[in-house]
């Protein structure tokens, strides 16, 4: 399935999460096949202390900013900086991610790229953005799970490994 690069979009949503990265390193590679732009959203919310003398549209432009840093900081984690091959626009939006990420994905072209944890907290696959992002979005939806490594249980072997090894 190749997309004509001036249609179509990859939008991914950017986490630091194991699923996260590789949700991101998926969109890298999805963008460099089909020549299309990556857009990497990071979603943030922003509750006001109501007080006389704050000024929440300084806070606001911070968070923002930080968005910005926390975006270039998955890049650095998943691939070792932002691709050089791929045009990438940094996307900092207020709001819930599940509904940033569905809102920013509207073209009928895009493609939208979310990281889904192994089980959920009760059991059921996916988190609740990722849910959200299947039952919502408009556009094709690929999720990603973490990669094999990063379960829990062969995270505790290895531990378990490492101090056989170290005694």
């Amino acid at each position: 399935m190749s997309r004509p690069s001036a249609a179509g979009r990859i939008v991914v949503g950017v986490d630091r999460s194991f699923a996260g990265l590789q949700a991101l390193r998926t969109a890298v590679r999805l963008a460099r096949r089909d020549g299309a732009p990556l857009h990497a959203v990071r979603a943030w919310t922003f509750v006001p202390l109501w007080r006389p003398g704050t000024m929440p549209w300084l806070w606001q432009e911070e968070f923002a900013r930080a968005a910005r840093c926390y975006v270039r900081d998955a890049f650095n984690a998943a691939l070792g900086g932002v691709p050089r091959d791929v045009t990438v626009r940094v996307v900092d939006e207020q709001g819930y991610a599940g509904q940033v990420l569905v809102d920013h994905a509207w073209r009928e072209t895009d493609l939208l790229v979310v990281g889904s944890p192994h089980r959920g907290r009760f059991g059921t696959g996916g988190g609740h953005v990722t849910r959200y992002c299947v039952k919502r979005a408009a556009v094709p939806v690929v999720t990603v799970p973490a990669p094999d490594w990063a379960h829990a249980d062969t995270i505790r072997r290895f531990g378990r490994a490492v101090d056989r090894f170290s005694r």
